[in-house]
């Protein structure tokens, strides 16, 4: 082994051996993930809470709202549950008078949709089949 070479081996062995180590070192460890029947209840708490919600907007102003900005303001909760993930898509009729609402989670898709205070539509799919997932409805579809 050449001189040279022998000068560097400690370096690159260690170089070598960080490469190695760091990334497990700082790998960031998750222990708050929550497990399925924690989402699949934050899924069904979070569509009874933009439910709530878009009632209180209705009552206020004559007609269901598209924006979920206009929700946040009628309740706190819906920004912590955008940030746990889910996801939250509104559709609005053009007269206002009817809405539908889908929030969705890794394990569950639940939708309900009202014309004036009347559920017109309820929907429920198992996107991820585990234990304490469940449709809070009779009728739904394992996805």
């Amino acid at each position: 082994m050449s001189p040279s070479l022998r000068r560097y081996l400690p370096f690159m062995i260690g170089a070598f051996v960080l490469l190695i180590l760091l990334p497990t070192l700082f790998k960031k460890h998750s222990t708050t993930n929550a497990s399925a029947a924690t989402q699949s209840g934050e899924t069904l708490s979070a569509l009874n809470l933009v439910d709530r919600s878009e009632e209180s907007y209705q009552a206020a102003h004559g007609h269901y709202t598209a924006h979920l900005t206009d929700l946040l303001l009628e309740s706190r909760g819906l920004a912590e549950d955008i940030t746990d993930g889910l996801g939250i898509q509104l559709d609005v009729s053009t007269d206002g008078q009817s809405y539908y609402a889908l929030v969705q989670s890794p394990v569950l898709s639940l939708l309900r949709a009202r014309h004036g205070r009347t559920i017109v539509a309820e929907k429920c799919v198992i996107v991820k089949s585990e234990s304490g997932v469940s449709c809070p409805t009779a009728a739904h579809t394992s996805g």
